[in-house]
């Protein structure tokens, strides 16, 4: 970690009005769950303080979303994020939100009080990161698995691979993984996260890069009327003859009665051969009907009948939705994921 700081300090006195930096090291814990350092900025008017928050994996709106949620929780403005590499639309974001944040290609939003700003973006990195360390699809339905249930983590690894749908040697290297990385800790022998904030990350980033395109069946249109006349088919096509449940906005509403919006996502474990022909379903990239597997048997775990579990709810309205889609799902993560923070 110490070497990682010290490149975003180099990059901080790249700046034109900062004179000094000196950062230090927090355990965790110390000034909020996912603040890993204090950084002291000296310009020509004095010195500012910021916590900061390091990201390893690569930002999506999911995560930022997700990060400026904690923040708010914590009740401060004074901080700043420190990432590998922040996109123009993702700096634009978290600049419009007040964030502070700075890239080691040198892209930031940097406020220090009134009198000083700087703001650079558009710059790319030279070389492309790998995202996630090594983890496949497979080992991220391992982390949904045990985000949606952490009492999982002190199950057998076959009970674990049963409702992540992967093999017990996935899960095996998978939660290996995750203690050498840190994010999980044993104590009398029985498993805990160690940074549930953390892992959660991983799982939103895997899911945009690695897990949706291979859950997704496909978009389409039909020819309903509204929202709930397509939800009224639906049900009396299914039934009980498959596994099934809403995600996405429709979820939302039953969860939280605030928010739908137009997109219609259904989640199918193993849908018949003949559903778009029984939904007179039409293919089209920009359908308001999306049809997606699971991440496992474990996302049929709603709190309510025929919906997915929160956390996919959660995921797919981060990852794919507006900003109401994305208001609405940190609602349902305060009032559903709270352990997940």
């Amino acid at each position: 970690m110490g070497q990682d700081l010290e490149r975003y300090a180099a990059c901080l006195r790249e700046l034109p009005f900062i004179k000094e930096v000196r950062i230090r090291p927090r355990p965790n814990g110390a000034g909020g769950p996912e603040v890993n350092a204090t950084v002291i900025l000296t310009a020509p008017d004095g010195d500012y303080d910021f916590l900061v928050e390091v990201k390893r994996t690569h930002l999506t709106y999911a995560i930022v979303d997700h990060l400026l949620d904690g923040r708010r929780k914590l009740n401060r403005t004074d901080w700043i994020l420190f990432a590998p590499y922040v996109p123009r639309k993702l700096g634009q974001h978290l600049a419009a939100r007040g964030a502070n944040y700075i890239d080691l290609e040198g892209n930031c939003h940097v406020r220090l009080g009134d009198r000083h700003i700087a703001a650079i973006e558009g710059r790319l990195p030279i070389k492309k990161e790998l995202e996630g360390r090594g983890l496949r699809a497979a080992g991220y339905q391992v982390l949904f698995a045990i985000l949606a249930k952490p009492e999982l983590l002190n199950e057998g690894i076959v009970k674990i691979g049963e409702l992540a749908g992967v093999g017990k040697t996935t899960v095996a290297d998978t939660l290996l993984k995750l203690e050498r990385d840190g994010f999980l800790t044993t104590i009398q022998n029985r498993r805990r996260f160690a940074k549930p904030g953390a892992v959660l990350d991983r799982w939103l980033a895997g899911y945009t890069n690695a897990v949706r395109p291979r859950l997704l069946i496909g978009r389409y249109r039909t020819e309903d009327k509204d929202p709930q006349e397509l939800e009224h088919r639906v049900e009396d096509v299914l039934g009980k003859d498959a596994e099934w449940a809403w995600g996405g906005g429709a979820a939302a509403m039953r969860l939280t009665q605030h928010y739908r919006g137009e997109t219609t996502v259904l989640h199918v474990a193993n849908p018949p051969a003949d559903l778009r022909r029984r939904l007179r379903a039409q293919r089209d990239a920009d359908g308001p009907f999306v049809l997606l597997n699971v991440p496992g048997r474990v996302a049929f775990d709603g709190v309510l009948p025929r919906t997915v579990h929160p956390l996919l709810v959660y995921t797919e309205l981060l990852t794919t939705g507006d900003e109401r889609a994305r208001e609405t799902a940190l609602g349902i993560r305060q009032r559903y994921l709270e352990e997940l923070a």
